[in-house]
């Protein structure tokens, strides 16, 4: 009975701390805007967290010690149930990891049509559920330095907690919206996880009507200059050799940089340079050969580290922003 006892006034402390802190949080809110620094896991199916296992899992990516998620550590501790809502304090830091079992915007549909990337906006469209990790005390005054630190202090500890269910991230207090790839996890335990994970963007998949006059001149203009691509290539005049054209496996056929590898005749061999979106059975590296006759673009860099080519992008970009004005939601 003491042991019991002992253990719901511990709780109950906890509660209170937590209550203590939102309730300082909300004070400090109405003399200066917070700022939302928070990674956020958009999802396939919902999920909760045990507070133990946060505590155990926060505990060895910081190396500290926060209890057992019932009892406080010497370094902080993890209070909260198996539902929506867990707190971590952990040396004077307060965060809070949010888990809803519903999407994150109210018009999911709406903002998806919004977002110009093909790829991140079917995504969008289809996650059911998310959870956030979120540094609570950000404001408007809070330097970049700081803000700093509490991505290096979040980026780690998410990184632990992704599953296959996460279809996206996205980051509030920069507005931005990351699909994944193999290179996520590594940006998330960087020095600088926000620097690293904008790195880590793909090359957006957005629809353009084939009969915009700019895109056929650049692709017209592109297919006239291929003799020159193909003089550099055999010359070894540079590096980086792509070429963009159509790829199709059963009834998608999706236009992508190839990497080149060789050119034979009328057909440029490679291995894609960008991850597909509707290609079943291929993914970023496989090898293809395309026409030259088909392509829509092309580009290298040269000996003196300038980039030739690439006289579909502008075209492109210009299309997509008169049909698809937003990026992110918000």
């Amino acid at each position: 009975m003491d042991t019991l006892w002992v253990s719901v006034s511990v709780t109950v402390l906890l509660v209170l701390v937590v209550a203590i802190f939102l309730w300082r949080r909300a004070r400090a809110r109405r003399r200066d805007e917070t700022r939302l620094v928070s990674i956020v896991a958009l999802l396939s199916a919902p999920r909760l967290f045990d507070p133990a296992i946060v505590a155990s899992v926060a505990g060895k990516v910081w190396s500290l010690d926060l209890g057992d998620g019932s009892s406080p550590g010497e370094d902080g501790f993890v209070v909260g149930n198996v539902g929506p809502m867990t707190a971590i304090h952990a040396e004077g830091r307060m965060m809070i990891i949010n888990s809803f079992p519903s999407p994150y915007v109210p018009n999911v549909d709406e903002v998806a049509a919004s977002i110009s990337d093909m790829r991140r906006s079917q995504l969008f469209a289809e996650h059911k559920a998310w959870f956030s990790i979120d540094a609570m005390g950000v404001t408007a005054s809070s330097t970049d330095d700081e803000v700093r630190e509490w991505y290096r202090r979040l980026g780690p500890l998410f990184a632990e907690l992704l599953d296959e269910q996460c279809l996206l991230l996205f980051l509030p207090d920069a507005d931005q919206l990351f699909a994944l790839n193999e290179e996520t996890e590594l940006a998330l335990r960087s020095a600088d996880p926000h620097g690293e994970l904008k790195a880590t963007a793909t090359v957006p998949l957005v629809h353009v009507d084939g009969d915009d006059p700019a895109l056929a001149a650049a692709v017209a203009e592109a297919r006239a200059k291929f003799p020159e691509f193909v003089a550099a290539f055999e010359e070894k005049r540079g590096e980086n050799f792509g070429v963009k054209a159509p790829v199709t496996r059963d009834d998608a056929t999706e236009f992508i940089w190839v990497e080149v590898t060789a050119i034979e005749g009328t057909k440029v061999y490679g291995q894609l340079a960008n991850e597909p979106f509707r290609l079943r059975g291929l993914k970023l590296g496989s090898k293809v050969a395309v026409e030259s006759s088909e392509l829509n673009d092309w580009g290298y860099i040269d000996p003196q580290g300038q980039f030739v080519g690439g006289f579909t992008v502008a075209a492109v970009s210009q299309a997509a922003a008169k049909t698809k004005p937003r990026s992110e939601p918000s």
